[in-house]
């Protein structure tokens, strides 16, 4: 037998190596694990929603709802829904993007709530970005 497992020769308190190995921190509350996780999807299903607007023009996202008409009778019907573009065209040809939590701008970094970039021609591949940086976490602590 090995002295490593030797219950006679082992000291009190003393560790093995492999248990010395591990990285030990403090548990992270599933519930706080659950609700940045879902302000990450809510932020990434309104990116969705301005990367298919910034591609297509013509796209109206629309919402479905139970409507009377003038005889009474009720049916399902599609209703466009008003969203607003998280991007400016600015006067000069540049865009400004910002990323909207709550109605407001997220503050990204000193006081700045706003991307600017040259064109709208990389409006599409800008909000993309943004969607993955979303997606790695990088927002998670610029949204409480």
């Amino acid at each position: 037998m090995t002295t490593h497992f030797d219950v006679k020769m082992r000291t009190k308190g003393a560790k093995s190596e492999i248990f010395e190995s591990f990285d030990f921190v403090i548990r992270e509350p599933e519930r706080q694990i659950v609700a940045t996780l879902a302000k990450r999807e809510k932020i990434i299903k309104s990116l969705d929603e301005q990367i298919k607007m910034a591609s297509n023009r013509a796209y109206q996202p629309m919402k479905y709802k139970w409507l009377a008409d003038v005889n009474g009778n009720i049916r399902k019907t599609a209703v466009p829904i008003k969203l607003k573009k998280w991007w400016v065209e600015l006067l000069d040809g540049r865009v400004q993007i910002s990323i909207f939590h709550r109605g407001k701008p997220v503050e990204m970094k000193d006081g700045r709530d706003a991307i600017r970039i040259d064109s709208v021609r990389e409006l599409v591949a800008h909000l993309e970005l943004l969607r993955a940086s979303v997606n790695l976490g990088d927002f998670d602590d610029l949204i409480e």
